[in-house]
């Protein structure tokens, strides 16, 4: 099963930031998941990805990917490359040669990929309250 860049992205902002479990910011863990999604990575390039593929040079966030016997490098839009800046600053994995996501189990699978973005396609985006002047 393919996921879908266009809805990965439509469900960011469903993702609470601040959202700690067990003491992992599974938040920002989801976020920058979703932000891969929504960059057209597939699940075997996400659970694949490690730390040390990514880099920053001039402003972009680079993430690089090996499609079809070659490395493939995409360049993530500000929006997208934040939230994974965000969850590598949190899990201190910079140039480290580790999985970037990590369950408790050890690395997400591309089930647990699929279970992070049903999650988010199940819950519900609470009303915003009426500002008060």
């Amino acid at each position: 099963m393919q996921l879908d860049p266009d809805l990965a992205y439509t469900l960011l902002p469903r993702v609470d930031p601040g959202r700690v479990r067990s003491g992992i910011a599974v938040g920002l863990r989801d976020g920058a998941l979703m932000a891969l999604v929504a960059a057209g990575l597939s699940t075997s390039e996400i659970t694949a990805l490690r730390a040390s593929a990514i880099t920053l040079s001039g402003g972009q966030i680079l993430v690089a990917v090996h499609r079809q016997r070659t490395t493939w490098t995409a360049a993530l839009p500000t929006d997208l490359g934040a939230r994974l800046l965000a969850w590598l600053s949190e899990s201190r994995l910079w140039s480290e040669p580790e999985p970037i996501f990590r369950g408790p189990r050890g690395p997400l699978t591309p089930i647990g990929i699929r279970k992070v973005l049903d999650r988010y396609r199940n819950r519900q985006i609470p009303p915003r309250r009426a500002q008060k002047t």
